[in-house]
């Protein structure tokens, strides 16, 4: 927008295909990726009771939401693999011999970090959303069916926690 005439200087609309996902660990997901969510945050309030009327005032704590996407799945279920051993990998099911090695040795294979890059419609990088210390808290269930036809395309759902997210200008 200018001062003079309160106009935007760019009236272009945010294409929604427009983006790539990556992650440091499981590159086989960033691949095929079909849906992301830029996650929404929220800062807490801090309340101030009075006789009359109660006061509010901005907190001093952010709360992001959870980062989901949506993955096809290739025919080897690549992606799939590299998600579950990544959860296998912070709590086996079949005891701790998976989990050698010091806390701080484990807490550093627990994590990863990934990146969304928001493209121009000329497919540009415009922004970049850098997450930390991201790890995964849930992957859906992935329905077989004889009903379906054989170009049904298999999705998968999941979705990561993480400490933050910053942005950055392409």
């Amino acid at each position: 927008m200018t001062v003079l005439n309160r106009n935007p200087v760019n009236t272009g609309p945010l294409q929604p295909t427009k983006f790539l996902l990556t992650f440091s660990r499981i590159s086989a997901v960033q691949y095929f990726c079909q849906t992301v969510n830029l996650p929404g945050v929220q800062l807490g309030e801090v309340v101030r009771t009075t006789p009359f009327l109660d006061m509010y005032s901005p907190g001093t704590k952010l709360t992001y939401n959870n980062l989901d996407i949506s993955f096809i799945l290739d025919s080897e279920m690549a992606g799939w693999k590299n998600l579950y051993n990544w959860f296998t990998s912070i709590a086996d099911p079949d005891g701790f011999e998976k989990r050698d090695g010091s806390i701080e040795l484990q807490r550093s294979k627990h994590f990863s970090d990934a990146t969304l890059t928001i493209l121009s419609s000329l497919n540009n990088p415009m922004l970049r959303i850098n997450f930390t210390n991201l790890f995964p808290v849930s992957m859906g269930d992935i329905r077989f069916d004889t009903t379906s036809s054989a170009d049904t395309i298999i999705t998968v759902d999941a979705s990561f926690r993480y400490q933050s997210y910053v942005y950055l200008t392409a």
